[in-house]
Parts: structure tokens; sequence; C-alpha cells
């Protein structure tokens, strides 16, 4: 067996080692044995010899509506639930008018979507430009949340500000589901006051200004005995309690607005 020669030694200096001692190897940090003195205009955060500590109790708190609003944008179930009950008006909006139910429609959260409506949200709230739920879930072409929302009450006829558009006018064209929300929501525009004989209801409070309208309430219900005539397109005539007039049929719906709020 070949032999290797042996390593050689390490490079020692000259002359005798010196000594190490016993605590060289220590991990024990050293001590602070006094003050220190820093440059001027430096601070530290260590505390002085002697000094109490100060228990500040400080916690941080976020604005209710501001979880709910993001929480319902990110999908985030289980936090709307909670935080819901913590917001004193769950249906208020940011300063764009833009309120949980159109961050979780237009996000496509249905889950939360059906939890906001049955826990008593405004399924008509407008943002600065008109938009409802509806018109969001309309241009994402999402029938499903459509069905639901004009279930719930939600106003079809209702307009955008600047274009003057139905929900119905934003399904996206060029977008998969086109066709299907489009008919439906157009659908519910020619068949409201002629199906369930007619009957629909006042989505909003609304006092009569001439002679030949109707006052409403909210969740009245009443018949459409005439859509439109000669005279009148967006005004149709209807019959509550025993009194028969006009009323705006962009301030009614098919569905009856869910108000129940645990």
């Amino acid at each position: 067996m070949e032999e290797y020669p042996p390593y050689p030694p390490p490079p020692y200096p000259s002359g005798e080692p010196e000594s190490l001692g016993e605590d060289s190897f220590s991990m024990r940090p050293p001590e602070v044995t006094g003050q220190f003195s820093l440059p001027p205009g430096k601070r530290t955060n260590l505390r002085k010899t002697g000094s109490e500590r100060i228990g500040h109790g400080m916690r941080v708190k976020f604005n209710p509506l501001a979880l709910l609003l993001d929480s319902s944008l990110e999908g985030e179930f289980d936090l709307v639930q909670r935080i819901i009950y913590e917001v004193e008006d769950p249906s208020m909006p940011n300063d764009e008018g833009i309120t949980a139910l159109h961050n979780a429609v237009c996000a496509g959260h249905t889950e939360i979507v059906k939890f906001l409506v049955q826990f008593g949200v405004n399924v008509n709230a407008a943002d600065s430009d008109g938009w409802t739920p509806l018109h969001c879930a309309a241009s994402c072409n999402n029938v499903q949340v459509c069905k639901f929302l004009v279930e719930s009450g939600a106003a079809v006829f209702a307009m955008t500000y600047s274009d003057m558009q139905t929900a119905a006018d934003k399904c996206e064209e060029m977008e998969e589901g086109y066709t299907q929300c489009s008919q439906f929501l157009y659908g519910v525009q020619e068949k409201m006051g002629i199906m369930n004989k007619g009957v629909i209801y006042g989505l909003w409070d609304y006092e009569a200004q001439n002679d030949d309208e109707l006052s409403m309430k909210e969740g009245d219900c009443m018949t459409i005995l005439r859509r439109e005539d000669e005279e009148e397109i967006e005004w149709w005539w209807a019959r509550l309690n025993d009194k028969e007039g006009y009323v705006p049929r962009n301030l009614l719906g098919s569905g009856v607005l869910n108000k129940n709020k645990d």
C-alpha cells in the first residue's frame, strides 16, 4: 500500500504561542458596565440604567367599513361574516360610491354577494356614475348573479348618469356569456309588468308631482295596467290599492327587496 507523506504542520508564527486563557472562547455577551456617549444628534432606543419600562398598551384599530370593503373584494368570506356586525351601515360606500356589494359582484364572489344581500344591504346602491351592482354583474356577463339580484329587487331600468344605460346595455358583447346575460336582462325588461299578472314592487319612495301620478312607498305591491302609451314610455299606468296613476318605471322591480338584518 502506497504511503502518503504527512501533511505539513500549520504555519505557526515563530516563538512560543501566546496563552489564550480559559475564557477566550466564552459565548457570553460582553457586559455593559456603564454609560457611553453618542455623537451629537443621535438617539438610542436602549433604556437608561435604572429607568422603568412604560406600558403603552397601544393596539392598531382598523376601520371596520374599510375591512368590509376590502374583504368583499378579496373574497375573504370569513372576515366579511365577522366584520359586518361592527359596521354601522354595511351599505356605506367609499369616496367613489363603491359598496361592499359592488366589490363582491365585480370580483365574482357569489357566496359573499348572497350573504350581503340576505343580510340586507342596499341592492340598488349607485356609485358616483350611477352604476348599481346589477350594472357590475352585467358588465361581467354573470347571468347567475344578475338573476339573483333581480329576484332580490334590483332595478332593471336604473340608468348610469354619464351614458344613460341600463344594466342590459352593459353586457360585454365580445366576452363569454354575453348572449345568455343579455337575453335574460332584456327579457326581464320586456316582461316586467306583464309576467306575474302584472305585479311589480316599488323600490323607492315616490311622492306624486302631478294629479295623474301615484305616490308609493318602498316595498309597495302594485299592478301594472298599461306599460306604455302614446304619451309616456318611461312611465307606466298602475293600480295601487284603490288608486290608479303613472309611476316611473326606473323605480320599479320584479322582486321584493330583502330588508332582513340579523
